[in-house]
C-alpha cells in the first residue's frame, strides 16, 4: 500500500477528541452526585465502624562492644549505643514480629482475656494473628532524623489500654529473647573462633610448604611472581639462525641452479668471455678475485711489483668500468632483445674498451689478464657455491638439532609452570580463608547478631484518649475522591454513549462541511400576529411574513453564505435534503429561496418531494401540472412553472402524482430538465426526500451543483446523521452546508444547544433592535409586486445592484 492510499485509509477512521473541560461543564450534575453519593457513604463508613485506639513505643538498638580476641576471651561488654548496619536492623524488626516472639508475649501477659482477642477468636483468628494484623514496626527516625538507629512500634485496639499492654508484652519478650539467646551464643562463638583458627592455619601452612618444595625443585629462575625460561630463550635464538641459514641456503642453492642451467642449454666452447662474466654479480666477481689472488703466487715478483701502478689502472679499467658495461648488456638485453640498437651500442663500447686495455697493459699484465679467465672464474664460482650449500645444509642439520631439544625442554618448563601456578592458587586461595574467618570473627558477626546488641526503650506505651481511625475529615476527605471519581467515570460514560452533537464543530466533522446558519424555532402565533390576513402563504415563510425579524435575519445569513459559494463554485442548482423526515428542510429551502429572490435573482424552487410534498401547500399553490409533468412531457414546460407573491420567484410544484416516483427521478430527462432551469433562472433550488427515507435524494444529488443539509439537533442523533452523510458519500457527494434547523436556546438538554444558540448565527436582540429598519416612510422605495410588509429599504437595493 501506497503512502497516498495509506493517508487516504486514515483520513476516514473516525477522530477521537477528548474534551476534559467541555464534559466537565456539560456533565457536572453527574460530578455533584457522585461527590454526595462519595460524602453520604463517608458518613455513613463513619459512624458504623468500631473506633480504634493507637499506642506506640521506640526502642533504640545499639550494638555493644564486644571484640573477640584470637585467644577465644571476651571482652568488656558494655553498651556504647554503637551504630549498626541496617540488614541487622531489619532482622530485629523481623525477630519484633515473629511468631515466636509474639506468642511469647501472648503467654507472657496472658492477651487472650481481653474483648478483642475473644472477638478475633470468635472469627477464627487467633492471638498471634490478630497482633499481626494491627502491628506495625517500621525503622527510623522522623526529619533528620530517619536515619536513626531505631525501631517504631505500633499497635491499634478498640481499647486504648488493651493497646497499650499488648505493645509492652511484645517489648518485653522481645528484650528478654534477644539477652537470653545472646548469652548462649556467645561461648559457642569462642569456640568456634578456636576451631577455625587451628583448622585454616594447619590450611595454610601445608599449602606453603607445598609451593616452596615445589619451587626448590623446577630448573627456573624466578623474577617476583614471574619465571625465566632459559630454554624458551635459546630457543628462540636459534630459530632466528635457522631461519637466516634457511635464507643463505635458498640464494646459494638458486644461484647454483641457474648457473648449472645456463651451461647445460649453451655450447661452453660458443660462450664468450661476456657470457662467463655475465653470471656473476660485482660481489661474486670481487670475491672470485680475491681468491684468485691468493693463488698466484708467482706474480709477486720484482718486475711484477715494478708495474702494480699500470696493472692497479688496468684492474680498475676492467673491473669497474668493463663489468658495468656488461651489467648494462645484460640488462638493455633483458629489457628490449638482444638486437636493439642501445644493446648494438653497448657491446661496441666493450669491444673498444677491451681493445684499449689490450693495447696499453704492460706484459706482465697481459699475463695476469690471461691468468684471470672468466670461464675458470665461472668454473671457480661453482666450487664455492657447491661448498656453500653443504656447509649450510650442515649447519641446518645441527641447528635444527638442537631446537628440537630446546623445545622439549621449554614444553617440560610449561608443564612445571602450571603445575607452580596451580599451588600458588591453592596457597592463595588458603591464605584467602584464613583472613576472611579471623577478619569476621574479630567483627563478631556470628556472635555480635544476638548478643553485642542492646535495647532500650525510649518511649512507653501511652493510653491515648482520642482515636486513631476513623477520622471525620479524612474519611470525608477519601468520601468526596471516591465520589468525584464515581462521578467522573458515569460522566464520561455517559459523554461515550451520549449521541448528540457537542457543537457544531462536531456536527461539521461528522458530515466534513461547515455550518451556515442556526435556524431558531419561530412562533407562529407572533407570525400570524403581523402576516397580511389575505396573503395565501403560510405562517411559517418568516422571511415574507416578518422581513425586519431575528429569524428572517438568520436565512439572509444564510443566503449570504451561499451567495458567496455560489461565486467561487459557480454553483447554479442546489438540493435540499435531511436525514429524516419532520426535520423541516421544506420550510427551511421556502424561507431561503424568499431571501435569495429578495435580492433580485431569479429563483425556482422544485419540489421534488412526489411522496410528501409541502412546497405548494406552504404558498398557497396548486400542486398541479409540476414537476412530474414536465419529466413526462406531458405539459410544457411554462405551464409547470407558477408565479409566487415574490416578483422573482417562481415554484415548479410536485405534479401529477405517480406510484413510481424514483424511477422517474432517475431518467434521462432530469439532468435535461435542470439544464434548461439553468437557462432561465439564477438559482435553481430543489427540495428532496429525506435520505434515510427513500432513494430519491441520492439520484438526484450528482445531477446537481451543490447539496444543502438540514439538521435537527435535537431530534437527530449522530448516528443517524452520520449515515446521512455515508449515504452521499457513497455516491462520491459531499454536503456543500449544513443548516442546523430548530436550535432552542432554552432547552435544558445536554448537548448541542447548551453552547450554540441561534444568535450567535444572527444579529441578537439587542444590536438587531438596534439596526432594524424603522415603519415604512411615504419615499421608501418598494419593488414591484412585493408587498407592504416587504419594504426594502435603499442599502437593500444597493447590495442588489
Amino acid at each position: 500500500m501506497t503512502s497516498h492510499s495509506t493517508a487516504e485509509a486514515n483520513s476516514h477512521l473516525p477522530q477521537i477528541e477528548v474534551d476534559l473541560m467541555g464534559t466537565l461543564f456539560r456533565r457536572w450534575p453527574h460530578l455533584l452526585v457522585g461527590i454526595l453519593v462519595g460524602g453520604t457513604l463517608a458518613l455513613i463508613y463513619f459512624f458504623a465502624t468500631e473506633p480504634l485506639y493507637e499506642s506506640n513505643i521506640e526502642i533504640l538498638v545499639g550494638q555493644r562492644n564486644s571484640e573477640l580476641a584470637t585467644s577465644g576471651t571476651s571482652s568488656t561488654a558494655s553498651a556504647t549505643g554503637d551504630s549498626i548496619q541496617e540488614d541487622q536492623l531489619a532482622t530485629h524488626m523481623q525477630l519484633l514480629k515473629s511468631r515466636h516472639n509474639l506468642h511469647a508475649a501472648v503467654e507472657r501477659e496472658n492477651l487472650g482475656q481481653f474483648a478483642s482477642f475473644q472477638n478475633a477468636a470468635k472469627n477464627e483468628l487467633s492471638a498471634v494473628d490478630y497482633i499481626l494484623e494491627n502491628l506495625d514496626v517500621q525503622r527510623g527516625g522522623e526529619g533528620s532524623a530517619r536515619d536513626a538507629m531505631v525501631l517504631r512500634a505500633t499497635f491499634r485496639d478498640p481499647d486504648p489500654a488493651v493497646a497499650a499492654t499488648v505493645l509492652t508484652a511484645i517489648f518485653e519478650s522481645y528484650r528478654d529473647y534477644v539477652e537470653s539467646h545472646g548469652q548462649n551464643k556467645t561461648k559457642e562463638a569462642i569456640t568456634l573462633i578456636e576451631t577455625a583458627q587451628k583448622e585454616h592455619e594447619q590450611e595454610l601452612d601445608n599449602a606453603d610448604r607445598e609451593y616452596r618444595e615445589f619451587v626448590k625443585s623446577v630448573p627456573v629462575l624466578l623474577e617476583g611472581d614471574r619465571v625465566r625460561d632459559v630454554h624458551r630463550d635459546r630457543l628462540a635464538d636459534l630459530e632466528a639462525e635457522l631461519n637466516l641459514v634457511r635464507s643463505e641456503l635458498a640464494e646459494s642453492s638458486s644461484r647454483l641452479e641457474v648457473i648449472e642451467k645456463f651451461l647445460e642449454e649453451e655450447d661452453v666452447n660458443e660462450i664468450g668471455d661476456n657470457a662467463h662474466l655475465a653470471l656473476l654479480s660485482h660481489k661474486e666477481v670481487e670475491r672470485l678475485k680475491l681468491f684468485l689472488d691468493m693463488t698466484r703466487g708467482e706474480v709477486q715478483s720484482e718486475a711484477f711489483q715494478a708495474e702494480q701502478p699500470a696493472r692497479q689502472e688496468v684492474a680498475k679499467a676492467q673491473y669497474t668500468i668493463l663489468l658495468e658495461l656488461l651489467q648494462k648488456e645484460r640488462t638493455l638485453a633483458e629489457d628490449f632483445g638482444p638486437g636493439h640498437p642501445l644493446v648494438a651500442a653497448t657491446r661496441q663500447e666493450i669491444e673498444v674498451i677491451q681493445q684499449f686495455i689490450k693495447t696499453n697493459a704492460p706484459e706482465a699484465a697481459v699475463m695476469a689478464t690471461k691468468k684471470l679467465d672468466p670461464s675458470e672464474m665461472l668454473k671457480t664460482y661453482v666450487l664455492l657455491l657447491r661448498n656453500d650449500i653443504a656447509e649450510r645444509e650442515k649447519r641446518k642439520e645441527i641447528l635444527t638439532a638442537d631446537a628440537e631439544a630446546e623445545l622439549l625442554l621449554a614444553k617440560s618448563i610449561e608443564a612445571d609452570f602450571m603445575t607452580g601456578t596451580a599451588l600458588k592458587a591453592k596457597l592463595n586461595r588458603a591464605q584467602s580463608r584464613y583472613d576472611e574467618v579471623i577478619r569476621r570473627l574479630h567483627e563478631i558477626n556470628l556472635a555480635g547478631s544476638y548478643a553485642g546488641f542492646s535495647t532500650d526503650l525510649l518511649s512507653h506505651p501511652e493510653i491515648n484518649k482520642e482515636p486513631c481511625w476513623p477520622r471525620l475529615p479524612l474519611v470525608l476527605a477519601i468520601g468526596g475522591i471516591l465520589g468525584l471519581a464515581i462521578g467522573t467515570t458515569f460522566a464520561g460514560l455517559s459523554e461515550f454513549l451520549d449521541a448528540t452533537f457537542r457543537d457544531s464543530n462536531d456536527l461539521e466533522q461528522s458530515l466534513r462541511a461547515g455550518v451556515i446558519a442556526h435556524i431558531p424555532r419561530i412562533d407562529i402565533k407572533q407570525v400570524k400576529k403581523q402576516m397580511d390576513d389575505e396573503s395565501r402563504l403560510a405562517p411559517s415563510l418568516v422571511a415574507f411574513h416578518s422581513p425586519r425579524s431575528s429569524e428572517a435575519e438568520v436565512y439572509r445569513v444564510a443566503r449570504t453564505s451561499l451567495l458567496v459559494k455560489n461565486r467561487q463554485q459557480n454553483s447554479r442548482t442546489l438540493m435540499m435534503t435531511s436525514p429524516h423526515p419532520g426535520d423541516g428542510k421544506s420550510t427551511t429551502i421556502s424561507n431561503l429561496a424568499i431571501s435569495l429572490a429578495q435580492t433580485g435573482k431569479r429563483v425556482l424552487l422544485i419540489d421534488a418531494d412526489m411522496r410528501r410534498p409541502v412546497i405548494a401547500g406552504l404558498f398557497g399553490l396548486d400542486g398541479e401540472p409540476g414537476l412530474t409533468n414536465a419529466l413526462l412531457d406531458s405539459t410544457q414546460f411554462d405551464n409547470c412553472i407558477q408565479q409566487t407573491p415574490i416578483e422573482t420567484l417562481s415554484v415548479m410544484a410536485h405534479g401529477t402524482r405517480t406510484s413510481e416516483p424514483a424511477e422517474l427521478l432517475e431518467s434521462f430527462r432530469l439532468s435535461g430538465l435542470l439544464r434548461t432551469c439553468e437557462q432561465r433562472f439564477d438559482i435553481v433550488l430543489v427540495d428532496a426526500p429525506p435520505l434515510l427515507a427513500v432513494a430519491d435524494p441520492a439520484i438526484i444529488a450528482p445531477q446537481v451543483d451543490g447539496v444543502l443539509m438540514t439538521v435537527r439537533v435535537l431530534k437527530n442523533n449522530r448516528r443517524s446523521v452520520e449515515r446521512a452523510g455515508n449515504v452521499l458519500e457513497e455516491i462520491g457527494v459531499t454536503p456543500t452546508a449544513i443548516i442546523v434547523n430548530g436550535s432552542d436556546a432554552e432547552s435544558k438538554a445536554y448537548g448541542y444547544s447548551n453552547h450554540y444558540r441561534s444568535e450567535e448565527y444572527s444579529y441578537t436582540p439587542y444590536y438587531h433592535d438596534t439596526y432594524a429598519a424603522s415603519d415604512p416612510q411615504p419615499n421608501s422605495i418598494r419593488l414591484q409586486g412585493v408587498s407592504s410588509s416587504q419594504t426594502v429599504q435603499p442599502a437593500k437595493l444597493m447590495s442588489r445592484s
